[in-house]
Parts: structure tokens; C-alpha cells; sequence
């Protein structure tokens, strides 16, 4: 009975002794970030006394997953938010405001309009047009050393992220071999690997898995794997061959690399990307658009009207070629393919990424896709065999507003795929052609003169300028109009009319007018003549009107004040002026940095309730620590107490056997 008394009092002893280790190292780990708290179990004897079985870790793994997974969601919008916060400061800063900047290069167009002949006021215009390109510059510049910022962000988390990954593949090696050894669960190591994991789950969002050998495997939650077991792998940035500005991550499994799906990446990581790929990206091309806006617009209309030396308008603005990219293994190709937007045709013009596609021997396909890489509209075909080509040797694409250019249609493959994005990096390449005020064309090409002889007080004025091209035109290359272009209107009747050329002869007939806008367009002679008149009442038969370049004034300011107008004009993809459209960007920046606000301040909270959740499972509570080392005390004094009976009692018995 003393030997079963004995052995009673010794495992109590082993197992008060065991609990109370379990407890020290509980309370010895209370601030240890990532530790569970550990209880070792205990199971009664049939033969008398207690068995120790295994010291195990307080844990729920569907409360830790849901930890790591807050934690990415988290990570995610607080990093967005703070990208976010920054650009809508940036950019909505009043000083670097484009309104501002546009106001001032019409106000002083204005002021040259007042007087054309002013060289002052001409160089004041001029001057404020370089303000506005340079103010597109610093826009771009904004975004551009935020996509740098981002870059580097980038670059600094995946090292973190594959030096975790490297550690967590180690812990796997320690713990296969820590209980392989010693058959006992390798508590401190898998703590490590938990808060490894969740650490890890700030930059991605992942899933863990636990293998029949009980070791972590880490996919992200797209399902690609990124360690498993043993098997460290790489993440890196890699660059994307059809479009260099967008960021692409690939994972190197060591003999090949496989990339990976943007989509849902999560963490501070996703958060960045995200940033990259479409808020970025979408300045870039808003602020592109809104520069091949005006420059298109601008450019267009000066070219119909004379300058300050009494020639036909040039550029004000400058636009940089459309960059086209394609695979590496036909980038020899590209050179093939030039792309630019068809003249006065900007507002066609959006921040879509365009793919052109050889689909067979005589076909090409012209696809869009927004910034989320989504279909928009149906493909434009273009068959070269089938399309006029443009006098400087383009395709014109009327339904986009591009021109096309293919110098070498044997080069190009079926299949071959070339992108360009026409909105991209524009604002940054945006230049000032004109080289001083006189270079703005204000005067009207043509003039025109209410005869004096006239029995009516009908007045006639210019309508429209369309175009001064010589080719496409009733000018010249001089300025002046071709003979058997329309050089008079007569009325026959007041309503009917002729129109004569430069020799008196008739061109064309009217009869019926109902009313006196566009003559020329009712005659069938606008388009190719270029321009158009009207006048201003019901004339009488023999009143005779005249259009000359001769009669235009010294002071005339009709092109520039059509250049005026266009700060009012729906220039941006046909549905907002040049001041709406950048006060809608503005906007959209402010709401985008407001919902990720709102959504990091929410995931917060949801990341603290699920922390708690885990921490009233697995956090040590010294209170209750306390109470069981007393209680672990109290059953190791009672177990030695057991022990001295049993020595007692078999002392008593050796004396009786005496």
C-alpha cells in the first residue's frame, strides 16, 4: 500500500511540477507578441496516481485565420487611405489648382483679343500659355513622384514579405525535426510561425494550410502558393512587356517564375498596387486627356485663322507620339505601328487602353479596355486594302478620333498584338510650338463686305471657318481664294440666291430660303469651301455680298474669339469643358480618399474585435495565472505531503516487522 501511496504522491508531485512550469512560462510570456498561452493535460491512472500527457497551445485556428485575414483587409485600406490622402492634398492644393492656370491663359487671350494689334498683349498670351503647359508638367510630376513613392514601397514590402517566407519555410524545418525528435508539439516554434503568418498577412493576404506532417504551407488567397513546406519561393516586380507603366509580380519558384493575379492580392501590398493601377493610373490619363484636350482643340482652331504676320495659324501646342508596345519577342515590330490623334478630334479621345490585333492576312482589330482591364464597346475594324490612306500616309480611324500609321504591313503577323494608351504620360509631354504671340492666329482668313449699292439692310458676317487647308479648302497655300471658289452671293429675289466665283459666273443656285444662316450650306459649297456666311435679315433682289481675304481689318479678332469659346466647349471625350472636367477629377480624388477613410477607420474596428476574440482564447490572463500557481503550489504540497505518509507508513511497518 506504501509503494502505491509512493508512486500516487510522486506522479502528483510530476504533475504539479509540470503545471507549474506551464504557468511560469505562461506569465514569463505575458507582453511576448504572438504567444499562447499553454496547458499541460493530465489524465487519472488506472493503477493509482496521474499520467501527463502533452502540453498544448490555447488556440483557435478559425479565430486566428480570421485575425490575419482583418489584418490584410486593414493594411490594405490604410495604406490605400494614405496614398489617397496624400495625392487629394497634392493635387487639390489651390496653387497648383489647373482652374486657376486655365482662367489666367483665357483671361489674357481675352485681353489680346481686346486688341490684336497689341504685341504686348500678344506676348502675355503666349506667356500664359507656357504657365498652363508648365502647370500640366507639375501635375504629372505630382503623380509621377507618387508612382515613384508607391515603387519603392513596393520594392521594400516584398523584401519583407520574402524574408518572412524564408523564415517560415525555416520554422518548418525546425519543427519537423524539434518533434520528430522529442514527439512533443514544438510550442514556441509554431508561435513564431503564427505571428510570422500574421505579420506576413499585413503585406498579402493569405491562407494557411497544415499539411499531414503538420507543417505550415502559406497560399495567397487567389490560391498560388507561396511556401510550401521546405520550399522558400521569391516574389518580385517585373515589367509588363505591353504596357511598362503597370505593375506586374511575379513569385520565382527557383527553375521558373509564374506570375501572379493582380486581382485581390490584399494587405498593404494590394493596397499599393491597387494605388498604382488604377488611382495613379487614372490621373495620369485624366490629366493626358485633359492636355490632348486643349492642345488638339487649340491647335485646330488657330490653324484657321491668320497671325500677327497674316499667315495661316501653327500649332500653339505640342504633343509627344503615342508610345506602342509590344511582346518582346516581336518588339522589332512596333516601329511598324505609329498611332496620333486625328486633327480636331481630341474629344473623341479616352483614357482606355487600346490594343490593335492582326486577326488575318487583311484584317486588323482596335479593342478597348478600361483601367480594370474590362471590354469597352466593340472592336474597330480596320482593312488597309479597303481605307484611303491620309496624304502623310495614315489610316483615319473616324469612330476613335486616331490615325493609324502601318510602314510595314509584311513585318506584321497574324496574332501580333500592339498596345498604346494615347492618354498616357500626355500632360508630361505636353510643349508650347508657338514661339511668340504673334504666333496666335486672331484674324478671321477671310473677310467680308455688304455692298453700299444694297437696297436692304441686310449685313453679312462670317458664320464659321471650317478649314484653311489648301487641299481641303477654298484657300491657298497665299491666303488667297481659289477663282472658282465662292467669292459672292446675289440675291435674285429675297429668297433666292446665286453664288458667283471670282469671274461673276455662277457656282450655284437657292431658291425657297426660309432663312438667312449658313448660305453656303444651303448652296452645297461649305464643306469644300472651307467657311461659311450669313446674314443678319431679309435681303432685297440686287443686293450682292462679297468674301475676300483682302477685306480683312487690321483689328480683327472672329478666330480669336472662336478661340475664346473653347473654354466653355464640351472638349473633354465630348462632355465636359477643360475647368468641369478637372473639377470633376478633383472631386473624384476627394471621394476616393474619403471611402478608403471610411473603410480603414471600419477595418480597424473589425480587426480589434477579432484580436480580442483571439486574445481572450490564446492571451495570458495574469489573474488567472495566479490563481493556478497556487493552485499548482497547493497540490505539489499536498502530493509531497502523500509521499511523507507513504514514507511514514512503511517505516511504521518495517518497526512491526522488527
Amino acid at each position: 500500500m506504501s509503494s502505491n501511496l509512493y508512486s500516487i504522491g510522486l506522479s502528483g508531485l510530476q504533475s504539479s511540477n509540470a503545471r507549474i512550469n506551464t504557468t511560469s512560462q505562461n506569465t514569463s510570456n505575458v507582453d511576448t507578441e504572438g504567444y499562447s498561452r499553454q496547458r499541460t493535460d493530465t489524465a487519472s491512472s488506472a493503477l493509482g496516481g496521474v499520467v501527463l500527457r502533452d502540453t498544448f497551445r490555447l488556440v483557435d485556428n478559425f479565430v486566428s485565420a480570421q485575425v490575419r485575414s482583418d489584418t490584410s483587409e486593414f493594411a490594405y485600406y490604410d495604406a490605400l487611405h494614405s496614398m489617397m490622402t496624400a495625392s487629394d492634398n497634392l493635387l487639390s492644393e489651390q496653387n497648383v489648382a489647373l482652374t486657376g492656370y486655365l482662367d489666367k491663359a483665357f483671361g489674357a487671350l481675352q485681353a489680346a483679343n481686346n486688341d490684336p494689334t497689341s504685341s504686348s498683349l500678344r506676348e502675355l498670351a503666349h506667356s500664359s500659355f507656357k504657365d498652363l503647359v508648365n502647370q500640366y508638367k507639375t501635375l504629372s510630376s505630382i503623380v509621377t513622384r507618387q508612382e515613384d513613392l508607391v515603387d519603392e514601397q513596393i520594392s521594400s514590402s516584398l523584401t519583407e514579405v520574402n524574408a518572412i517566407a524564408d523564415k517560415i519555410s525555416d520554422l518548418n524545418a525546425k519543427i519537423s525535426r524539434e518533434e520528430g525528435a522529442s514527439f512533443a508539439s514544438a510550442n514556441e516554434l509554431r508561435d513564431q510561425q503564427e505571428q510570422l503568418a500574421k505579420d506576413l498577412s499585413e503585406f498579402l493576404s493569405i491562407k494557411t494550410q497544415f499539411n499531414d506532417k503538420g507543417l505550415m504551407n502559406i497560399h495567397l488567397s487567389n490560391g498560388q502558393p507561396l511556401v510550401m513546406d521546405n520550399a522558400p519561393t521569391e516574389v518580385f516586380v517585373r515589367p509588363n512587356e505591353l504596357n511598362p507603366k503597370q505593375v506586374e509580380l511575379a513569385v520565382n519558384f527557383g527553375d521558373h517564375n509564374v506570375g501572379l493575379k493582380m486581382e485581390g492580392l490584399g494587405g498593404s501590398v494590394g493596397g499599393l498596387v491597387d494605388y498604382r493601377s488604377e488611382f495613379s493610373s487614372y490621373a495620369d490619363r485624366t490629366l493626358g486627356q485633359s492636355a490632348i484636350a486643349i492642345s488638339d482643340a487649340m491647335n485646330a482652331q488657330n490653324a484657321k485663322g491668320l497671325d500677327a504676320n497674316g499667315h495661316f495659324g501653327k500649332d500653339i501646342f505640342s504633343l509627344a507620339n503615342i508610345e506602342v508596345y509590344t511582346a518582346s519577342d516581336s518588339a522589332r515590330k512596333s516601329s511598324a505601328v505609329e498611332v496620333r490623334v486625328s486633327q480636331g478630334e481630341a474629344a473623341k479621345i479616352t483614357k482606355d487602353t487600346y490594343e490593335l490585333v492582326k486577326v488575318d492576312d487583311q484584317m486588323f482589330s482596335i479593342n478597348r479596355y478600361d483601367l480594370n482591364n474590362r471590354p469597352v464597346g466593340q472592336p474597330v475594324l480596320l482593312d488597309p486594302s479597303a481605307t484611303a490612306l491620309t496624304s502623310d500616309g495614315y489610316y483615319k480611324l473616324d469612330a476613335l478620333g486616331l490615325d493609324i500609321k502601318l510602314s510595314d504591313l509584311n513585318a506584321i503577323e497574324n496574332g501580333d498584338v500592339f498596345r498604346f494608351v494615347p492618354t498616357q504620360g500626355a500632360a508630361s509631354k505636353l510643349g508650347l510650338f508657338a514661339k511668340n504671340g504673334d504666333d496666335i492666329a486672331l484674324s478671321s482668313p477671310i473677310g467680308v463686305v455688304t455692298h453700299s449699292s444694297n437696297l436692304s439692310n441686310a449685313k453679312i458676317s462670317v458664320s464659321e471657318i471650317t478649314s484653311t487647308r489648301p487641299d481641303a479648302s477654298a484657300f491657298s497655300a497665299d491666303g488667297s481664294l481659289y477663282p472658282s471658289s465662292p467669292h459672292s452671293i446675289y440675291f435674285t429675289s429675297p429668297n433666292s440666291y446665286v453664288v458667283r466665283d471670282s469671274s461673276g459666273s455662277d457656282v450655284a443656285a437657292v431658291d425657297n430660303v426660309l432663312q438667312y444662316n449658313n448660305l453656303l450650306e444651303q448652296a452645297g459649297l461649305s464643306i469644300k469651301a472651307g467657311f461659311d456666311v450669313s446674314i443678319s435679315s431679309t435681303p432685297r433682289a440686287g443686293d450682292e455680298f462679297s468674301m475676300s481675304p483682302d477685306e480683312v481689318g487690321v483689328a480683327d479678332n472672329l478666330n480669336g474669339l472662336a478661340l475664346m469659346n473653347l473654354q466653355n466647349q464640351s472638349l473633354v471625350e465630348g462632355k465636359a469643358s477643360l475647368t468641369k472636367a478637372f473639377a470633376g477629377f478633383i472631386a473624384h480624388v476627394g471621394v476616393e480618399a474619403a471611402e478608403a477613410k471610411g473603410h480603414a477607420a471600419s477595418s480597424e474596428v473589425v480587426l480589434n474585435d477579432s484580436t480580442n476574440r483571439r486574445d481572450r482564447l490564446s492571451a495570458v490572463n495574469l489573474d488567472e495565472e495566479a490563481v493556478n500557481l497556487m493552485k499548482y503550489q497547493q497540490s505539489y504540497s499536498a502530493s509531497a505531503q502523500v509521499i511523507t505518509a507513504a514514507r511514514t507508513t512503511f517505516e511504521t511497518l518495517l518497526g512491526i516487522m522488527r
